[in-house]
Formats: structure tokens, sequence, C-alpha cells
């Protein structure tokens, strides 16, 4: 920034941030409103992550049996909006609005055209991947833990329907024979 004396105006330094032109060197300007940018873009995020929810409920619901929700019901709705050209498409709209939202929320605290543009979208998508891989371990471990362990009685986890016996002995014996020696 050049003050009035330097530019040959005679006139005082410039106060308005605001005022002062974008560098050439791919640097952009201040903002002065903060908040808006800032509202604005979790207001995209919001949007961008609701859509798909909506979408993979909504299919749940349609999907379950008589209104009860389970884990597979919506394992289901998920597997099948994946592999459904409707359901890319809203996931990947969702991406989409949810990567504009981040970087309309980092707009004011960042300085670099190529940084806004490319590292914060990329990482927005990345970081909700992770948070969406962080949210299904943390489920699969609270049910783990609610089935005492056992992977076969984790409700709605789809396990063997087939009961296995007590005893792996008794198993191998044949069901209709008696006792040795008779």
């Amino acid at each position: 920034m050049t003050t009035g004396a330097e530019s040959g105006t005679g006139a005082g330094p410039a106060t308005d941030a605001a005022v002062e032109p974008a560098d050439a060197r791919g640097r952009l300007r201040p903002v002065l409103h903060k908040a808006r940018w800032i509202s604005g873009g979790l207001a995209l995020q919001l949007v961008g992550l609701a859509g798909p929810i909506a979408y993979v409920v909504s299919r749940a619901k349609h999907e379950s049996i008589g209104g009860l929700l389970t884990v597979t019901t919506v394992k289901l709705a998920w597997h099948e909006s994946a592999h459904e050209r409707k359901g890319i498409a809203i996931l990947a709209a969702g991406a989409i609005v949810f990567a504009l939202g981040s970087v309309l929320l980092a707009r004011p605290f960042v300085k670099r055209r190529l940084t806004l543009l490319v590292a914060v979208p990329l990482a927005a998508v990345c970081g909700a991947l992770v948070l969406g891989v962080a949210a299904l371990i943390v489920t699969l471990i609270c049910l783990l833990e609610g089935a005492g362990g056992d992977i076969d009685n984790i409700p709605g986890g789809g396990g063997s329907s087939r009961k296995s016996p007590a005893d792996p002995a008794a198993a191998a014996l044949p069901t209709d024979a008696g006792p040795p020696g008779t």
C-alpha cells in the first residue's frame, strides 16, 4: 500500500484495507464482513450434508418392513444409493455443495487464490470422508460392546442365522445314534 506522499497526490495514507487491490501474484483482498462469509459457508455445508442424509433416510424408510429402521435397513439403503445414478448424483452434489460451503467459510482467513480454490475443497471432502469413517468405526465399536463382543449377536448385523451348538464335540455325533456301545 502506498501513501499519498509516495504516490505524489499529497493525500494521507489509505485507511480502508478493502480498497487495497489484489496482488498480481494470486493474493486475495481482505474481506470486510467475516460473519457473512462464515454463516453462508456453514449454511452451505449443512445443506451439503443434509441432502444425501435425507435421501438415504427416505430410502431406508421406504425399504423398512413395518416402519422399523434397523442398521441393516440403513446399510441396504446406503448401498443401493451408492449404486444408482440418482443416488450417486445426490451424493456428488452434496459433496460439491459441502466443498463450496468450505470455500465460503475459509475465505476470510485465506490469503491466496490457489489455497482457496484447490486446497480448501480437497481438505473439506477428505475431512468429511475421514469423519464418516470415524463415525462408522465408533458405531461398530458401540454395537460390538452392546453385543458382548460377539459379532453374531449384533442387532441387525447380518450374522449367521444358524445357531452354533454349545459343545462342538456334540455336533459331531449323529443325532439318531445312541451312546457308544449300545
